[in-house]
Order: structure tokens, then C-alpha cells, then sequence
């Protein structure tokens, strides 16, 4: 009776998942046109789904930053940079970036057609771009780092960069969420790149290129990570 019963369960709770999405996809378009509170209502339905599910970014409209750290007894005004897509009136943008964050940020604002550029929040939220991967056995949210906008053709695009520590223990989960995620958004993004530093030196993983997520789904572990970041599959970034 209690293997019935799970049956049972188990089947009704697909079949609401099944019509919850369909509800979603058919109303889409009367969902998007609501107030921010009200969408964000049916943002945490569907984040009640077992499996990751797409979610609109809804654009930000404000936000607070910080423009001073204090580190012990020392208060440093932080550097402001331009072009964020939230900035003050004088158009300024603080933000606190280091190392590669720096580095990366420098770069793409040199790219030709540059336009803007967005700190992707590291928390939760409307506005914050989450990408689901699996870590052991569980579902877990990276928030890459930075999303730039540049004109090329008469059209906006849009790429993707993320600034990624080798060092860390969630380094390769994060990675192949990345590189799935670049295989299902393909469209979305001129760039999906992955960036991290290697005998001090920049390198690139173009996850929208078949042979890197290939290999970056067959990285077991950290050593593998470096291999493939010096290898020939990445570039001088």
C-alpha cells in the first residue's frame, strides 16, 4: 500500500509540474506586463519546480551600493566607473573590483561597439542572473560575474563573462553549469566566456564552442580545471 501511494504522489506531482508550466508559457506574455511585486510572485512558483527553470531578468531600476570600505580603522572612498547600466547623475558607478574582476571590466570596455556593461548581483533576485548547476547531488545557483552590451551590426549583443577561481572547491560544478548553460542559451549571447589566470597570465574557455564544453564536462577535478585552461582549447584573454 505505501509503494501505491508513493506511485500515487509521484504522478501527481509531475502532472501539476506539467500543467504549472504550461500555464507559465500560455500566460507568459500577462505575466511579464505586471508590476514587479506581482511577478515576483510568479517568479518563486516557478522556482518551486524540482529543475532549474528559465526566469526573466526583470531590469533594474535602483539599487543600493556601497561607496566607502572601512577596513579597520581606514576608510577608502571606492573607484567609480562608467557606463554601468545603474549609475548616479553624474553617471558614476561604484564598485570595488579586483585582480581579474579589474582586469576583465578594463578590457571589454575597449571592445569595439562597447556600450554598457552590468555587476551582475551576487544575491538573490529579480535582477540577478542565476545559472543552476549540480553539485554532488544537489541543485545549486552561480551568478557569473559581469554581462556586457555592445553594438555590432545596427543590433545590440550581448556577452557573458565570468571570472573564475580555479582555486575554489565548487570550481568544476560551476563550470559545467556554465558550459550547459551556454549550450541551451546559445542564441542569447555573442560571448559566453569563462576567465581565469594561469602562471599570471589571462586565459579564455569559449563555452559556446562544442569541443570546450566537451571538455569541460569530461574535468573531474582541479588539475584537469588547469589543464584546460592552459591548454589549446583556451586563449590569451
Amino acid at each position: 500500500m505505501r509503494t501505491c501511494c508513493a506511485k500515487v504522489q509521484d504522478y501527481f506531482d509531475a502532472e501539476a509540474d506539467k500543467l504549472a508550466k504550461a500555464w507559465l508559457v500560455k500566460h507568459g506574455p500577462q505575466i511579464k506586463a505586471l508590476s514587479d511585486d506581482r511577478r515576483e510572485s510568479y517568479r518563486q512558483i516557478v522556482e518551486m519546480s524540482t529543475e532549474p527553470q528559465d526566469v526573466e531578468l526583470v531590469k533594474p531600476e535602483a539599487r543600493f551600493e556601497a561607496t566607502k570600505v572601512r577596513e579597520n580603522d581606514q576608510v577608502t572612498v571606492l573607484r567609480t566607473w562608467k557606463q554601468h547600466l545603474l549609475c548616479d547623475d553624474a553617471g558614476d558607478y561604484p564598485s570595488e573590483l579586483k585582480g581579474w574582476e579589474r582586469a576583465v571590466v578594463e578590457a571589454e570596455c575597449k571592445g569595439k561597439g562597447f556600450t554598457f556593461w552590468y555587476r551582475n548581483p551576487g544575491q538573490p533576485g529579480q535582477s540577478s542572473l542565476g545559472i543552476a548547476y549540480i553539485d554532488g547531488d544537489q541543485y545549486k545557483i552561480v551568478r557569473p560575474d559581469f554581462v556586457f552590451f555592445a553594438e555590432q551590426d545596427g543590433n545590440f549583443v550581448v556577452d557573458l563573462v565570468d571570472p573564475h577561481g580555479l582555486h575554489l572547491a565548487d570550481a568544476v560544478p560551476k563550470l559545467k553549469g556554465l558550459a550547459v548553460y551556454a549550450e541551451t542559451h546559445a542564441m542569447a549571447y555573442r560571448r559566453i566566456e569563462s576567465v581565469a589566470e594561469v602562471k599570471g597570465k589571462l586565459r579564455a574557455l569559449d563555452l559556446k564552442n562544442d569541443q570546450v564544453r566537451k571538455a569541460v564536462a569530461a574535468t573531474t577535478d582541479a588539475v584537469g580545471l588547469l589543464s584546460l585552461f592552459s591548454g589549446s582549447l583556451a586563449v590569451d584573454y
